[in-house]
């Protein structure tokens, strides 16, 4: 989905100078100053009514100085200043005497939003640093916001969806519309949260809009360092776990990091240059447990079920053959009536490591392996303010996670390697007074991710994950389902990822099985990731803030241009894959029905196939362009009124090679869709002998021998 940008980054000061008499003075001399940092913006000077603007303010803390010939220099201290914020100072009153004289202007009125009806609020540095908080993710300190759902980033009575941004940069999946980049709160200087009433410059979602603003550097050098840590040892262990004989599983989690600040020159001194660096480890240990599962014994997988149990333990019911409708003598298939095909998929799967006991599901009882990684959180940000009326701001922020191969649920079948995600993001940001009355800013940036999960949650690195290596005989429906376009991003990641089933230029898994109800924990399947995906998005924004009079006017333009190559599904239909699906599943309405999930597949008898005919993967592009004009006019000193409108082009996404399609009533045409086959014996005689198995099309009875 399309995003937007606003200034989210920089905030507006304004104020009003009078003398002591409480007549307004025009022509007063205004500046700001960063308490932090001592630099200054370009001098404003206030209008016939004695008022004064700063637009695009970077958040700070400044001292506010009033100076003009005749008057003592007024000062006022500690004005908060943050991201999207329109602080009102009040009043500052100039008394008569020398400019050197200075008067700090002390106990004042709270400031308040004053020039705008929005509603919002702001989690500083302070609160982050102090409060006792998840640290991993910045978009959490929206819950804080008065409000928000309990235990949610969503206002309350909110029908829309949410928009975050860091820096004035989207950070925003476009695939499924959630944050692309979960940046810890170490490295954040305050996240706002705007819920109503926002101005015209803020737009994509009708739902919250959640900001951040990266922490930057100041004039002296500053720095932190923290660890937080989970450890199962310092847990009880679980109640079943404890009932079911089960150790605890281990745990260790940990988030440690430091971060540092401060200027490029002699602290303290008339700097120009900033830098802020932090870096946050996220090393993670897990192990312990305990994964069952109910696979083929060795008598099943030579024919033999008369040992078999289903799920509750039970002995099965009465096998039939699926030919004569026959009992076969105390559930043994005879040779003549095993499918080779059927018995190469059970002897694909580890042999049991357990007799499976009365009244249990499982003949196989695994300690998951040691897990071990460490993710990367690096944040790097500089500002450059070359003179008071030009600032720059460049930041590099990025999550890397540690390249490495996860042991399956069942050790030596379905590993994984797990080679992502890499997420990177780049911003800059360019501010420039072009007189006292008119600001430019203009931002850049672009955020990236690379993904690989859903399905097995990574690439299959075994080498029964390759059909040709044990199961190449197996009948597919399309067989070059898996071929995979050269023009896609499946062929760079797969070969970059060296995957075992991958040929160089077909996709080479097994198809999925589905194994019933009287099967508990049936053996997994190996599946192609449900999402291996690049996704790019690119921002540029500029905007011109003019005041004039009690005006404050603003234009701005913004274009985004998004860029996402994944794999798709299958629109909807269950179980869907270009692998294909066969469902062994027991089932009284299939006519040949064996009676056991398992025999089913050792005589070749199925329930259900599924199978795409190819592997897709959409190449999704969209360029969203907006403009909007809003106007910020103090009719009087007690009302102001806000108002704008914002123009927005938003182009659907839409698959550069043009694979995706849509369902169009009047170009259905019934005798050109496919035809669902249905079973039958040759002759219409059942039941049917072994040579007699096929399949019919229900429209001309013609049949299909498999």
């Amino acid at each position: 989905m399309p995003s937007a940008s606003a200034q989210i980054t920089t905030g507006t000061v304004a104020g009003t100078v009078k003398d002591t008499q409480g007549g307004v003075i025009p022509g007063a001399t205004v500046v700001l100053t960063s308490q932090s940092r001592g630099t200054k913006s370009i001098p404003v000077v206030t209008n016939a009514t004695g008022d004064w603007v700063i637009a695009n303010v970077t958040a700070d803390t400044y001292t506010v100085e009033v100076s003009m010939s005749g008057f003592k220099t007024t000062q006022r201290k500690d004005v908060a200043v943050s991201g999207g914020d329109r602080v009102v100072v009040g009043t500052l009153t100039l008394e008569v005497g020398g400019t050197t004289e200075t008067v700090d202007v002390t106990a004042e009125a709270p400031m308040i939003q004053a020039q705008s009806g929005e509603r919002s609020f702001t989690v500083d540095t302070t609160q982050v640093a102090n409060l006792p908080i998840n640290r991993n993710n910045f978009a959490d300190l929206a819950r804080m916001a008065p409000g928000m759902a309990m235990g949610s980033q969503s206002r309350l009575g909110s029908t829309g969806q949410n928009n975050l941004q860091m820096d004035g940069i989207s950070a925003m999946d476009t695939g499924n519309n959630g944050q692309m980049l979960q940046l810890n709160i170490e490295s954040i200087a305050e996240v706002k949260v705007l819920t109503q009433g926002y101005q015209a410059e803020y737009g994509r979602s009708s739902g919250t809009q959640i900001t951040a603003v990266t922490k930057s550097g100041t004039n002296r050098f500053h720095g932190s360092l923290y660890d937080v840590e989970r450890n199962s040892d310092w847990d009880t262990i679980r109640w079943q776990d404890k009932e079911n004989g089960n150790k605890k599983p281990e745990l260790k989690d940990r988030r440690w990091g430091y971060s540092i600040g401060g200027p490029i020159g002699k602290p303290g001194g008339n700097n120009k240059l900033f830098f802020f660096y932090s870096h946050e480890y996220h090393p993670q240990k897990t192990a312990g447990s305990i994964n069952r599962f109910r696979l083929p014994t060795a008598l099943e997988r030579q024919g033999d079920f008369s040992q078999s149990l289903d799920n509750n333990g039970k002995p099965i019911p009465q096998l039939l053959s699926p030919y004569t409708r026959e009992p076969y003598p105390n559930n043994v298939i005879p040779q003549s009536d095993l499918y080779q095909v059927g018995l190469n998929v059970l002897n694909r799967y580890p042999l049991p490591n357990l007799t499976q006991a009365p009244g249990t599901s499982y003949n196989t009882e695994l300690e998951r392996a040691e897990d071990k990684h460490l993710v990367q959180q690096p944040v790097v940000r500089v500002d450059y303010q070359l003179s008071p009326a030009l600032r720059i701001t460049g930041k590099y922020s990025a999550q890397r996670d540690q390249q490495r191969v996860q042991i399956g649920t069942l050790p030596g079948y379905n590993d994984v390697l797990i080679p992502y995600p890499y997420i990177t993001n780049l911003g800059f940001t360019v501010d420039y007074t072009l007189t006292p009355t008119t600001f430019i800013e203009a931002v850049y940036g672009s955020i990236k991710n690379e993904l690989a999960g859903g399905g097995s949650g990574g690439i299959l690195v075994n080498d029964s994950a390759n059909r040709l290596n044990a199961l190449a005989d197996f009948p597919l429906l399309y067989p070059n389902a898996g071929k995979v376009d050269p023009r896609y991003y499946q062929l760079d990641a797969l070969t970059r990822t060296g995957a075992i089933y991958f040929d160089g230029t077909s996709v080479n898994l097994p198809p999925l099985f589905n194994w019933g109800n009287l099967i508990s924990g049936g053996p997994p399947n190996q599946q192609y990731p449900g999402w291996l995906n690049v996704n790019k998005t690119q921002d540029f924004a500029v905007s011109v803030t003019k005041v004039a009079g009690r005006h404050t006017m603003k234009a701005g333009f913004y274009n985004n241009h998004s860029f996402k190559a994944q794999n798709t599904g299958a629109g909807g239909v269950a179980n869907l894959s270009f692998q294909g699906y066969i469902n062994f599943a027991n089932d009284t309405q299939n006519a040949i029905d064996v009676g056991f999930p398992f025999a089913n597949a050792a005589t070749g008898v199925f329930d259900e196939y599924l199978q795409a005919s190819q592997l897709i993967e959409g190449n999704m592009i969209y360029n969203n362009t907006e403009f909007y004009l809003q106007d910020n006019w103090k009719m009087t000193p007690r009302l102001t009124l806000d108002y704008g409108m914002r123009f927005t082009h938003q182009e659907p996404q839409y698959d550069q090679f043009g694979q995706m399609s849509g369902f169009f009533p009047d170009q259905w045409d019934a005798a050109s869709a496919p035809v669902l086959y249905v079973p039958a014996c040759a002759g219409g005689v059942t039941p049917c002998s072994a040579n007699k198995r096929n399949a019919m099309n229900p429209l001309t009875g013609e049949r299909l021998v498999i």
